[in-house]
């Protein structure tokens, strides 16, 4: 935490300098002139005994309930009309995080949706709120590898991956694997962050890849048109979203100031917070840098998968 404060001054993005600058005040990092600051480090009586606050709980104030990354229900509910979902179709989620947008879509449409997540904690997570909310049939969540995960061929009417490529290193076979499960004119819907090919060497985009949970191995928006045009799909729309994205950060953290009272938190938590404001602030500056971009692909399968 000591070099968090530097880390929000030095490269906090105008969207979010107000937003930030209110989260040091809160936390004690801010001081009035000839003071002090309070640093997050001094200790009060007591501290330790605190839990420690959950970051899915934080990911959840900032993007909703059920959902780890920007985006919520409604976003989801946006990004698969093109499949215009039914109960007789059945779809896959190959990011389904805390299993937030497989239970939208199962809800809103009757479809069964069968929800992968790479992260095992996640997928534990996802699952059991699924089972409380009495959607384990028509919304599941178990952990998988997308590095070597087989599936069913011809299983799937559609499938939706948002945020689940970039960091995958054997992009062309997940994205095999994808088509030959998808059943004849099945649809596939990834979003994902893409590599601006002139911005590779930027400080902004390595700071954060550091950060991320899994390395990214980025494509340029042109390795992903060749690979799925390679692999059969007809591409239907490939789409910039890197302004909306953007948007979503900032609008994720302005609800949580809105919705959450900092004010009575002990200072664990609100260093938490910051830590966390810190990742997105580094986002920030790898998307405004013009290095990291996000793009949504919809494409359908013709006929059987090549190769």
């Amino acid at each position: 935490m000591s070099a968090v404060a530097h880390a929000l001054d030095s490269r906090v993005q105008p969207a979010l300098a107000g937003l930030v600058a209110r989260l040091r005040t809160w936390c004690g990092l801010g001081a009035a002139a000839g003071e002090e600051p309070l640093l997050l480090t001094d200790r009060i009586p007591g501290e330790d005994e605190i839990v420690p606050l959950d970051r899915l709980t934080i990911a959840q104030w900032l993007w909703g309930a059920g959902f780890h990354v920007p985006g919520d229900a409604s976003l989801v509910l946006e990004l698969v009309k093109p499949f215009a979902p039914n109960p007789a179709m059945s779809m896959l989620d190959v990011s389904a995080g805390l299993g937030g947008g497989a239970r939208a879509v199962a809800g809103a449409f009757g479809t069964y949706v069968t929800g992968l997540e790479c992260d095992p904690g996640l997928a534990r997570r996802g699952m059991e709120m699924s089972i409380a909310q009495g959607m384990q049939k028509r919304a599941s969540v178990e952990a998988y590898d997308p590095e070597t995960v087989e599936l069913k061929a011809g299983a799937f009417d559609c499938i939706l991956g948002r945020l689940a490529t970039h960091a995958v290193r054997d992009k062309e076979r997940f994205l095999r694997v994808l088509y030959a499960s998808l059943k004849t004119r099945g649809q596939l819907l990834v979003t994902d962050f893409v590599l601006e090919p002139k911005g590779g060497d930027r400080p902004e985009l390595a700071v954060w890849a550091r950060a991320q949970p899994r390395r990214p191995e980025l494509w340029s928006f042109q390795q992903y048109m060749d690979c799925l045009a390679g692999l059969g799909f007809e591409i239907r729309i490939n789409e910039e979203t890197t302004e909306r994205h953007h948007r979503l950060i900032v609008s994720g953290w302005s609800q949580l100031l809105q919705t959450v009272d900092l004010k009575v938190m002990p200072r664990k938590h609100l260093a938490a917070i910051l830590d966390e404001a810190e990742l997105w602030v580094q986002t920030l500056a790898a998307i405004e840098c013009g290095a990291l971009r996000t793009y949504r692909f919809y494409v359908r399968a013709a006929t059987a998968a090549k190769g």
